[in-house]
Parts: C-alpha cells; structure tokens; sequence
C-alpha cells in the first residue's frame, strides 16, 4: 500500500494554520483591528486638515458661513440652507448681491438682495444698500449704510441645520470626547506592534 509523507508544513497549511517563518516566528501581518485602526486615523487626519483648511481660508479670504432661519429668501435660499460669504468692500457691491448687514435699530443680522445701490457723500468708501428678501414684496423699511459687507457666493439646502446641529455644546463636546479617545487608541500599542518591534531588535 502506497504511503505518503506529510511535512510539517503541508500539515499546517491543509489545517488552516499558518506557515512559520524560519526559525519558528509566525509572519508578522496587519490584523483587522490593525487595519480599522489605519481607517480611524486617517478619518481623524482628513477631519483635522479640513479644519486647518476652512480656517486658513476664511482667514486669509474673509469667509464666513451663514445660516438661514427665516424663509425670507425662500425658494433660492430656504430656512436651513447654508451659504459661504466673502467680506467684500462696499464699493464692490453690486445690485443682485446677495449680502448680510446689521439692522440699523436692533444690530440683528439680515442677509437680503440688493435691490439699489447709493453714494454716501460724507463717506466715499461706503454705500448704501436697499435690500429686499425674494419671497418678501417690497423692499426693506430701512437702508443700510457699509463700508463692507459679506457676499453670499454659494449656497447649499439643508446644510444650515447640520451646521447648527454641530455647534450645539451637546455635539461638540462629544465630537471632542470621541476624537481624543480615536487619537489615544490609534496611538496605543498593540501586541501586533509591539511583536514587530521585538522582531525588529
């Protein structure tokens, strides 16, 4: 009867073990856990320079982010749409902009069209600003006298309520809680790691 010699190798890969590295170590490889770890830092670092992004942006461009609460502007910009503004000079502001100005009486911000454009005698760098909300049917009782002002460039539907939903102190102190715990697991040894550095030396 023909017999067959089974090495120790052969019987280790038909059992579903894994084959040793000379010298009795098992191949050191990245485990699952290993890998999600990968995925949580590398979440963590695109959240982090997105950040650092939007901050040096807004600061080097003088953006700013608005967020309306009221349909006044409704359809193009509904209640919970979000729009990115630019400061821009008073001189640069054209009829159809779009612009966020203080309430003469009350300082309440208003973001509103610009329906007409007027020369400020006294003051040659400002100008004021007729607005009126496109879903309101006249103009606003009061103008606005600026010297700058921020313009909407874009807007987005929807967005204002996730932006507002952010900065509530519930979600941001849980965002900042979740973050470091991420950045102290990624960082904490395992044995895996510390396998490879024993290896290593």
């Amino acid at each position: 009867m023909p017999t067959h010699a089974i090495t120790d190798d052969a019987e280790a890969e038909r059992d579903g073990g894994e084959l040793l590295e000379p010298g009795g170590t098992a191949p050191v490889g990245p485990s699952r856990l290993d890998r999600i770890r990968d995925v949580v830092i590398t979440l963590v670092g695109v959240i982090g320079i997105a950040t650092i992004a939007w901050l040096l942006a807004a600061w080097i461009w003088g953006l700013s982010i608005v967020v309306f609460v009221t349909g006044s502007m409704s359809p193009t910009m509904p209640v919970g749409a979000a729009a990115v503004s630019q400061l821009t000079a008073a001189a640069e502001l054209r009829i159809g902009d779009v612009v966020t100005v203080p309430r003469p009486d009350t300082g309440q911000p208003v973001t509103h069209r610009i329906v007409a454009i007027d020369e400020v005698a006294a003051a040659p760098d400002e100008r004021e600003l007729t607005l009126q909300g496109d879903d309101n049917d006249f103009a606003d009782s009061q103008t606005y006298v600026v010297g700058e002002a921020p313009r909407v460039l874009a807007a987005v539907p929807g967005l204002g309520s996730v932006v507002l939903w952010a900065q509530t102190p519930i979600v941001m102190i849980a965002a900042s809680i979740l973050i470091a715990l991420a950045i102290a697991w990624a960082l904490w040894p395992t044995p895996t790691r510390a396998d490879a550095d024993v290896n290593e030396t």
